[in-house]
């Protein structure tokens, strides 16, 4: 049991239940709700024990509580071995502590966890909001520390004075550390709960899907350019390839998804691409889609490390994107490519798929056009200039039964992309065209602030690809046949009235709001740009260019250098501070001659007085009579009548010079203190 003296005061436990109150608020909106009232019972149990209501659980009841705490991680999460559970453990391990909190070593031990647990948030997050909770959880953190120092530390104003000044303190190293540090990998990898609900494109598409994303104004790809800007209608990133249809959703199938059965070329260089000629060089910043996939033009090729092609030209990661990813790219125009090499009995076949039956309609009217022995570009004519006829594009369009294709085409002739691209490519493989669903993003806002182009979710869109021998795959819209305003200015001005039409607040119609929008975007595209993303090829180019080539002794000495001298400060403010309170210049000088003459033999005792110091000299050292007298009488005028000459007098007689020449024999100096 710890001493009194080492016991909690009220102040101090307030103090740390705020610092975790702080650290955890973050984690409640993403841990089991019964978390959240574990640590408020524990915490109001321990407050009963402070108000003297109840006693420290024993062993008993914390083997209860562990056992309890077990079991419902267990019924939680599906597995142990991931990044939710682990945090949850932290959280639940933190929240056990206030059973057994009693002495400040405990307090200190509970604080410290309180730290770890504040940065677990930025594994889910590294956003501008979340990085300054993170600094005032740190600052209470901080503060609940210096509370627990001693008598009135506990005070709000004190303890936060103390806490910000030593994080004011730390930011010029924080800084430092941050540019030259080496940024290392990390040392394990813990996957994350993939079943937490998913954003964008989803690896399926049925008639509705793109309809619901079209409400959602969330950010999910900021591209900058390097070199020329492609043109409207050449802005479409590509993220997935639909090959397999079951009458009604359209899914990747097997060897078109990266994890059953698809190709990557995880190696650059692995496929055959020209090394001159017109390409476009950008770069994606993608925000967490909880997915492999990544979006890219037409033909991309990635150095970015971790990011593979794909045969059907598409781009993934090897882990899912769980956080904001940034990833460079260089694409081809298709048409800047050689012949491309015919297509495959395998790939043929799975482009050509189709269900046993449904959709009867349509494969008699595609039978009928391929009997009359149109090619495929003269049916795929035929089919947009069906749907320009007759169609209308609309974000809220009927239901459809169970034969989708037909009842679009022939019926309600009202749809979203996928309507549009999902009946194309059964009809054009109805007709024996290789033809498939391409799904992604098409448009984007350009930002001029930062010249950078900001697609959002309402952004997403269906496409369509079918095969011509000789020329390869070729991109056919069929959305644009009926609405090109839509590939040329945005699903805005494509949907006019219907655009966001069921939002609670319809922001997008107040033009400052928009701004501000923008603004905040860019402010955050700022931040990932030079904060989130500062990486070892970033970090070596600016130390570069501060300190040129950076040889390992160069590194050693850049880092090396501040430490010792953050070390050597540390310890030259501990050796200052170890002496005590600041001596006033005379009693400094008095100190100094004391010193003199401890070294001659006459030490001074504890508690005497300078007068009788001084008698005591004379009696046993009589050369050092007039000298110490000289002394004496120079501090006690300085000292207690503040005369400024006997300061001056008193520093000339402390002197080195002085003392050497004359410590033995004061008479020939006596003129010279004559205006003493």
């Amino acid at each position: 049991m710890a001493g009194n003296k080492d016991l909690l005061p009220r102040e101090s436990l307030l103090w740390i239940f705020a610092a975790q109150f702080v650290a955890l608020l973050p984690q409640f909106t993403i841990l089991p709700l019964w978390v959240a009232f574990a640590w408020a019972f524990a915490v109001y149990w321990r407050l009963e024990v402070f108000r003297g209501r109840r006693d420290l659980p024993g062993r008993t009841l914390k083997i209860v509580v562990i056992v309890l705490t077990v079991a419902g991680l267990a019924l939680s999460y599906r597995r142990w071995f991931a990044l939710e559970p682990m945090i949850a453990l932290l959280a639940i391990s933190f929240t056990l502590k206030n059973l057994e909190l009693v002495s400040r070593r405990d307090a200190f031990v509970s604080l410290l966890l309180a730290y770890f647990v504040a940065a677990t948030l930025f594994v889910q997050e590294q956003t501008i909001p979340y990085a300054l909770y993170g600094l005032l959880s740190v600052l209470v953190i901080t503060a609940a520390l210096a509370a627990q120092l001693g008598r009135f530390s506990a005070r709000p104003r004190r303890a936060l004075g103390l806490s910000v000044r030593l994080v004011a303190q730390a930011a010029p190293l924080m800084v430092l550390l941050f540019l030259v540090m080496p940024r290392l990998g990390p040392l394990w990898s813990v996957p994350q709960n993939t079943a937490a609900g998913r954003t964008g494109v989803s690896d399926s598409m049925a008639p509705g899907d793109f309809t619901e994303l079209s409400k959602s104004s969330k950010p999910t790809l900021r591209i900058s350019f390097d070199g020329p800007i492609p043109p409207p209608e050449q802005r479409y990133w590509r993220g997935l390839v639909y090959s397999e249809f079951d009458g009604r959703t359209w899914r990747q199938g097997y060897g078109v998804d990266p994890h059953n059965g698809g190709r990557v070329y995880w190696r650059n260089g692995e496929q055959t691409l020209p090394q001159v000629g017109p390409r476009y060089r950008y770069q994606v910043i993608q925000e967490a889609s909880r997915s492999p996939w990544l979006f890219a033009m037409a033909q991309p090729a990635s150095e970015s490390p971790g990011v593979g092609e794909t045969a059907d030209d598409r781009l993934v990661k090897r882990t899912p994107v769980f956080n904001r990813f940034a990833y460079q790219v260089s694409s081809w125009p298709r048409e800047a490519l050689s012949s491309p090499a015919a297509l495959s009995p395998v790939e043929r076949r799975r482009n050509l798929q189709l269900p046993g039956s449904g959709n009867a309609r349509t494969r008699q009217w595609l039978a009928s056009l391929r009997d009359r022995g149109l090619g495929a570009e003269a049916i795929s004519s035929q089919l947009l200039s069906h749907f320009n006829r007759t169609f209308t594009y609309t974000l809220k369009p009927p239901a459809l039964g169970r034969d989708t294709v037909d009842e679009f085409l022939f019926d309600s002739q009202q749809g979203f992309c996928e309507h549009f691209a999902g009946s194309y490519v059964f009809a054009m493989r109805a007709a024996g065209i290789p033809a498939r669903v391409v799904a992604g993003y098409q448009g984007g806002e350009w930002v001029s602030g930062e010249e950078y182009l900001l697609v959002r979710e309402y952004d997403a869109h269906a496409w369509a690809e079918i095969w011509l021998d000789g020329r390869g795959w070729q991109r056919v819209d069929p959305t644009a046949a009926v609405a090109p305003e839509r590939v040329r200015d945005g699903l805005e001005s494509a949907a006019g009235e219907e655009f966001m039409q069921d939002s609670l607040f319809p922001l997008h119609r107040i033009g400052i709001l928009t701004r501000m929008r923008l603004q905040w975007d860019m402010i955050n595209y700022r931040w990932y740009q030079t904060v989130v993303s500062f990486n070892a090829d970033r970090q070596q180019n600016i130390l570069q260019r501060l300190f040129g080539d950076l040889s390992p002794l160069r590194m050693a000495l850049l880092l090396g250098a501040p430490i010792l001298v953050l070390l050597l400060g540390i310890s030259l403010w501990a050796a200052r501070s170890g002496r005590g309170p600041k001596l006033a210049p005379a009693e400094r000088l008095y100190q100094r001659f004391c010193q003199r003459m401890a070294r001659k033999g006459v030490e001074r005792r504890s508690g005497e007085a300078a007068g009788d110091y001084v008698r005591r000299i004379a009696e046993e050292r009589a050369s050092l009579a007039n000298y110490a007298r000289a002394v004496t009488e120079a501090f006690e005028l300085a000292t207690y009548a503040g005369d400024a000459g006997a300061l001056k007098t008193l520093r000339r007689l402390s002197s080195g010079y002085f003392w050497l020449r004359h410590s033995e024999n004061m008479a020939p100096q006596k003129r010279e203190l004559a205006g003493y």
